[in-house]
């Protein structure tokens, strides 16, 4: 499935005949910051790949990133940083914000804050009644639908030329407004599109609902229990909060996220969100772009010298992606500084390419093997 993905990541291999480098060689530091660390041969990986992926970087074959962290069964096992980054910088996750929104909505959901997903959503924020461009299936879009990204709207973000691009609506000072606002193109559920303003409208009922922040929410429901410190949530033009995009963590705190979805919810024996919730989330509904959308998470098939392996992930424009492999005990989070290029799915490239493979255990081919098919 998803063919776009997984041939690009066809047995990847690269550059045989070159000297291996030193590597990599501790574990990472183990801080007060929840993290449990664990060497490569601990956790059944194969080092070289690692060994690899900082030579190639060194050496330019690929394009840089800022960091990345990697963890096996619940321990971390790689940290690296370039460009001039470290491990206490908090780093802009663009559009990978989405699918911890989702995680939120889930809590809210079986909180009884947001009790039924299938509510009409302007039901829920009869402040904003009467909108422009009235029509009645405005009013039969729901939260699931913000959730799927199937909301009818006019809106699609690939799509300079669509009304509810989110340029269009970052040039206004209220977002939610705008959104609501923006025509109808299909009935809801029907037709897929990458539409971030759905996803500010779902922070705006969110916070309606509940009576708080979705800051205060975030701090007690997720990040407090994963003992993140540093996060810094971003406003919807003039009020509000941005809940599509520009959250701000530190890598090894935006990994704790992708650990939540591997472990089904919990992290270190406490649940945070109902198993049912992240099955429910990582499962596609169909295509979005190069790969699977459920609700705000993406799913691909890696294939790896003919091994295929099921990641959920979420992603972000420049590189900010966190992946997660649960037949493997693997996550992994990236983050770079490649906006608005095709360097912006860097992160694809480097955890099919290395590792993946130092997951699956295998060994380095010599340069008869390397290519992509």
């Amino acid at each position: 499935m998803f063919q776009r993905v997984a041939l690009l990541l066809l047995c990847l291999t690269a550059c045989g005949g070159k000297r291996l480098p030193t590597g990599p060689g501790s574990p990472p530091d183990r801080t007060d910051d929840g993290w449990e660390v664990a060497s490569f041969e601990d956790q059944g990986l194969q080092r070289s790949w690692f060994d690899w992926l900082e030579h190639d970087v060194a050496e330019a074959t690929v394009e840089t990133p800022d960091a990345v962290v990697v963890a096996r069964n619940g321990r971390l096992v790689y940290e690296r940083y370039w460009n001039g980054f470290a491990r206490e910088e908090a780093h802009d996750l663009r559009s990978a914000t989405k699918s911890l929104t989702s995680l939120l909505v889930g809590m809210a959901h079986e909180r009884g804050i947001l009790p039924d997903l299938d509510a009409p959503v302007l039901s829920l924020l009869p402040h904003l009644l009467p909108v422009r461009n009235p029509d009645p299936r405005k009013e039969r879009i729901t939260l699931r639908h913000l959730l799927q990204m199937r909301t009818g709207l006019a809106c699609d973000d690939w799509n300079p030329d669509s009304p509810g691009n989110e340029e269009r609506m970052a040039d206004t000072g209220d977002w939610v407004r705008f959104i609501v606002d923006v025509p109808m193109q299909d009935e809801p559920g029907t037709v897929t599109r990458y539409c971030t303003g759905g996803v500010v409208l779902l922070g705006a009922a969110l916070e309606h609902a509940s009576g708080r922040s979705v800051a205060d929410l975030s701090r007690e429901w997720l990040f407090a229990p994963l003992k993140v410190q540093d996060f810094t949530w971003q406003p919807a033009g003039k009020k509000g909060t941005d809940t599509g995009g520009h959250l701000r963590l530190r890598p090894r705190d935006f990994l704790k996220t992708g650990q939540v979805v591997l472990e089904g919810g919990v992290w270190q024996g406490e649940r945070l969100v109902s198993a049912e919730w992240v099955a429910e989330s990582g499962k596609a509904l169909g295509a979005l772009g190069d790969a699977g959308y459920g609700l705000l998470w993406w799913s691909t098939r890696f294939v790896i010298q003919g091994v295929p392996v099921e990641v959920t992930f979420a992603r972000g424009n420049g590189g900010q992606y966190v992946f997660v492999a649960p037949s493997l005990g693997l996550t992994a989070a990236f983050t770079a500084s490649h906006y608005n290029g095709a360097g912006s799915s860097l992160p694809l490239d480097l955890f099919g390419r290395y590792v993946l493979p130092a997951a699956l255990g295998l060994e380095r081919p010599g340069p008869e093997a390397a290519g992509r098919k």
